[in-house]
């Protein structure tokens, strides 16, 4: 065979060995947005395709580097690099922190021995390949061979230099995914139903489901404002923005913080809903919610402890179901209140009612995804008023959170475990005074 020949038939192996690699390289790296799966893989398709021995160190935003280091016949573990034991080696550093530097043969002999797979045999090249991908930092991937196995060819190099660059962009997928995902878990953090405060002579209780899955908020939500100073009262509210999903969420936050502020300087529930309809309806809020197609509605009410013992409640509503009133001795009856929708139109059409609840009674507020869920034998049926009171009135002389917990779990069940609403509930119920918590103020009236 001609020298020509050799290197044409070498060529040919080579390919062969490139689009073996490459296919299954794309597999698994783009089968994966997990950053430590991905440092996995990169490190055993590398051994299994290109060196003895295989390093690959990620991009951390920690005060040190994560890794992981396979050796061919070997296990894979785990790495963990501090800087100062990255900086005995510049060239790793520069490789993991700037795009995109150029690859480079190391002297096995300047490289620290817990980079290295333990119990490996002496390596006769290294070489460090920065892995980035679409110019950002990916990480860095070390290639060590046996003396006598480094590749021969540049053609050989190209595989290996084209393999890091793949895996520097599965890599910089994974951190834009994690960046993502926590991002998003700090603002899912700050639209989650709050820790109800403990109140002397009241117990509090809440359920919350949103309808994607996947999401921990959607559009229903609940909250209780306690006192801000001298003279202010609790506040406990449940919304319903329309809509699900992200878009409500955003819309759930922004309504849960306007009230918030409000709380600050007014109480009472039907001016708190007048302020926050003129608020939602101010140009530049996202507002004009008529016009966008979505609107709030809201149940607002202001505890306050009665004289001689229970709670009295005053609602608003803005376009609510009604609060539901469940006595000790079962009887459900609903509190006579009702309003227009929030956020629609000017003019706020605001109704008030107020209930006593003696101790043992509870008054619970829902979101009208408990009632329209769909379900029964035919997979269509509304669960319905009717059914809801009937399940609610089954609940008296339970305390509130499993009144919340029973209610919640009939509607899934009713609805084959997949709600189509988001759902939410508050249960007020009112006990003796007994054991620490913030004082209600006396009623006035």
């Amino acid at each position: 065979m001609t020298a020509t020949a050799v290197r044409g038939s070498f060529a040919t192996a080579v390919e062969r060995r490139a689009e073996t690699l490459f296919a299954e390289a794309a597999q698994r790296l783009a089968g994966t947005l997990n950053q430590r799966r991905c440092l996995h893989a990169i490190a055993e398709l590398a051994v299994a395709h290109l060196a003895d021995v295989a390093v690959v160190l990620g991009p951390s935003a920690k005060p040190y580097a994560e890794g992981v280091r396979l050796a061919a016949a070997g296990h894979l573990t785990e790495l963990r690099m501090l800087p100062q034991e990255l900086a005995d080696v510049p060239a790793l550093v520069e490789a993991m922190t700037s795009a995109p530097p150029a690859s480079r043969w190391l002297d096995p002999g300047t490289l620290p021995g817990r980079l290295l797979p333990s119990g490996v045999a002496p390596l006769g090249q290294v070489l460090l390949t920065p892995m980035s991908g679409d110019g950002v930092p990916g990480g860095a991937l070390l290639l060590g061979w046996r003396a006598g196995r480094a590749p021969k060819s540049d053609d050989e190099l190209a595989v290996a230099r084209t393999f890091a660059t793949r895996a520097g962009a599965a890599m910089a997928a994974a951190l834009l995914y994690r960046e993502q995902s926590e991002a998003m878990a700090v603002l899912q953090a700050e639209l989650l139903p709050p820790q109800l405060p403990r109140l002397l002579g009241a117990e509090l209780a809440g359920g919350y489901r949103p309808a994607e899955r996947g999401l921990l908020v959607g559009g229903d939500f609940y909250d209780v404002f306690t006192p801000a100073g001298a003279g202010s009262r609790t506040v406990v509210v449940l919304g319903d923005v329309c809509g699900k999903g992200a878009p409500a969420a955003a819309l759930t936050g922004k309504v849960r913080q306007t009230l918030r502020a409000l709380h600050l300087v007014e109480q009472e529930p039907a001016m708190l809903l007048r302020v926050l309809n003129d608020a939602l309806l101010q140009p530049g809020q996202s507002g004009q919610l008529s016009h966008s197609g979505q609107f709030v509605t809201l149940v607002l009410g202001q505890l306050d402890r009665l004289p001689g013992g229970g709670l009295r409640l005053t609602f608003a509503t803005g376009g609510h179901p009604t609060p539901l009133v469940l006595r000790a001795n079962g009887q459900v009856s609903e509190v006579p209140v009702a309003g227009t929708l929030v956020g629609v139109v000017p003019t706020l059409q605001v109704g008030t009612a107020s209930v006593e609840l003696a101790p043992g009674d509870i008054c619970l507020l829902y979101s009208d995804g408990m009632t329209e869920a769909r379900g029964g034998d035919s997979g269509r049926e509304q669960f319905g008023e009717h059914r809801f009171r009937q399940a609610l009135r089954d609940c008296h002389g339970w305390t509130a959170e499993a009144v919340v917990s029973h209610l919640e779990q009939l509607v899934v069940d009713w609805s084959g475990g997949a709600i189509q609403d988001d759902i939410a509930m508050l249960a007020i119920r009112s006990r003796p005074l007994a054991g620490n918590g913030l004082a209600l103020p006396v009623s006035r009236s």
